[in-house]
C-alpha cells in the first residue's frame, strides 16, 4: 500500500516537471507575442506627424515624434512620373532620384528618401528640386 502510494507520488512529480518545463518556451513565446502586439498598439495610437512648408526655395519636410516611444518612419517622394534622371538635394548632399529605393504603385512613382528611427524629437530635411520645373507633380509622405 506504501509502495503504491510512493509510486503515485513520484509519478505526480514527474508529470508537475514536465509541465513545468515544457511551459517555459511557450512563456518566452507568448512574451514575445503580447509584446509585439503592445509596440504596434501604442505606435498606431501615438502616430509621427510630418509637417511641410516651402520656405526660400526649398521643400522643408520635417519628422515629429512627441513621444518618448522609438518608432521608425519613411520619407517618401510620391511622384505622377518617372523621375528618375532628376537631382535631389537633401540637406546639401546632392544625388539622383535613381540612386534612391523606388517603385512603381499604380500611376504613382515612389522614392524612399529616408528610413530612419525618432524618439522624442524633430528631423527635419531641406529638400531642393526641380521636379516642379518639369510638370511633375509631386508630395511627401511619412511611411
Amino acid at each position: 500500500m506504501v509502495n503504491k502510494m510512493i509510486f503515485h507520488t513520484i509519478i505526480e512529480i514527474i508529470i508537475v516537471l514536465v509541465f513545468v518545463f515544457l511551459s517555459i518556451p511557450l512563456w518566452q513565446i507568448l512574451s514575445n507575442h503580447f509584446n509585439n502586439e503592445l509596440n504596434r498598439t501604442v505606435s498606431a495610437s501615438m502616430p509621427l506627424e510630418l509637417m511641410l512648408n516651402h520656405v526660400d526655395g526649398f521643400d522643408n519636410v520635417i519628422v515629429n515624434n512627441g513621444y518618448h516611444i522609438n518608432q521608425s518612419y519613411q520619407v517618401l517622394l510620391v511622384a505622377d512620373k518617372n523621375c528618375n534622371e532628376e537631382i535631389i538635394t537633401i540637406n546639401g548632399v546632392k544625388s539622383k532620384l535613381e540612386n534612391f529605393q523606388n517603385y512603381k504603385e499604380d500611376d504613382t512613382y515612389i522614392y524612399i528618401l529616408d528610413s530612419n528611427n525618432i524618439k522624442a524629437s524633430r528631423v527635419g530635411y531641406k529638400i531642393d528640386t526641380k521636379i516642379d520645373e518639369e510638370n511633375i507633380n509631386y508630395h511627401y509622405e511619412l511611411a
